[in-house]
């Protein structure tokens, strides 16, 4: 008699962008206010949580990954004090998560790469914000100039929306 193997359970975790996002989600926890390292165990068991529900092959556990995440990083950054290290962390953190939201074992590989357009967006505004806060001195000459960068964002922006084209890499070869 023939036996068939029983399907796995579980689908294809990809490494690389769960580890892309717990980096820096991780790192945030050990650097919230947390007392006793709370906040590194709350991060490290929402990233766990979360790659275990991407992980199941059942379409209605998979689709709620992210909550554990999202949950994780709002307490945290809720909970962190406020400075220019933190902010950076929490920014890298947030991009983190639109790359790992964007690396969907559902779809076909290359999800991280396609998803691209999706984060550049998030990643420039980021970038910006960064920018004037480290180069820019406080006062109100430097506040017009930082209006000028984001007048100058949102004409990009408006540009690459104009165009979808541009941004649309349609779907991965197989």
């Amino acid at each position: 008699m023939i036996e068939f193997a029983e399907p796995s359970r579980l689908r294809a975790v990809r490494p690389v962008s769960l580890a892309v996002l717990a980096l820096p989600a991780v790192f945030l926890g050990y650097l919230s206010g947390f007392p006793g390292g709370a906040g590194f165990v709350l991060m490290v068991a929402a990233v766990a949580a979360a790659g275990v529900l991407r992980a199941s092959r059942i379409p209605h556990r998979a689709a709620y990954a992210p909550v554990p995440v999202l949950i994780g990083l709002l307490l945290e950054a809720v909970a962190a004090p406020v400075g220019f290290g933190t902010e950076v962390v929490v920014g890298l953190a947030g991009v983190a998560f639109l790359v790992w939201l964007a690396d969907d074992p559902a779809r076909p590989a290359g999800g991280a790469v396609r998803g691209l357009s999706g984060v550049a967006l998030p990643a420039l505004a980021l970038g910006i914000a960064w920018s004037s806060a480290l180069f820019l001195p406080s006062g109100v000459v430097p506040l017009g100039v930082a209006g000028a960068l984001l007048a100058l964002a949102i004409a990009a922006v408006a540009f690459l929306v104009g165009r979808p084209s541009l941004l649309d890499r349609g779907e991965a070869r197989s």
